[in-house]
């Protein structure tokens, strides 16, 4: 069955819409006039049809708009994702020159259990700085998403309300 607003597919036991909040109710199959009652009318089953409709207060009227609250938590969430790529950049990158600097330096005489002692604190710290830094991107960019989740709920929570204080009870 499909929603007669916004046509999302929905189930045959939908009472409403989760896309949009359109109100689905059943009607009574029309009454045969001259069939007799265990005879269906062509193209109705013998079941009563679930006919989707609106309610009537938002018959044919846009959903309401609902205040944008948290404007402030909202920049925060935003600076969050900013500071995640600057963050995971700026380590990446740095993590990409300890390397390859270790790297380089590995022809210096010193060593350590047969290894080049700057192969240890160049090579392995890039590779540390490398896994910190997309650590630390994934960390602060989800820690944005996080608050835009909970904003999101709080917004659908009061749209919501509205939505059920406005139907004819």
């Amino acid at each position: 069955m499909k929603c007669p607003v916004c046509s999302a597919e929905l189930p045959s036991t939908a009472k409403f819409c989760g896309g949009c909040g359109a109100t689905i109710t059943p009607i009574s199959a029309p009454k045969p006039s001259v069939q007799p009652r265990d005879k269906a009318p062509a193209g109705h089953s013998s079941s009563d049809p679930v006919t989707p409709s609106m309610s009537p207060a938002y018959a044919g009227n846009p959903l309401p708009t609902v205040e944008r609250k948290y404007k402030a938590l909202r920049l925060i969430a935003l600076l969050y994702k900013i500071l995640a790529f600057v963050a995971g950049a700026a380590f990446v990158i740095l993590g990409l020159v300890t390397f390859v600097t270790g790297i380089a330096a590995g022809s210096s005489p010193t060593t350590i259990g047969g290894q080049p002692a700057a192969f240890f604190g160049g090579a392995m710290g890039g590779l540390i700085l490398l896994v910190y830094g997309l650590f630390l991107f994934v960390f602060l960019y989800g820690l944005g998403e996080w608050m835009y989740v909970f904003m999101d709920i709080e917004e659908n929570t009061r749209k919501t309300n509205e939505t059920l204080a406005s139907r004819p009870r």
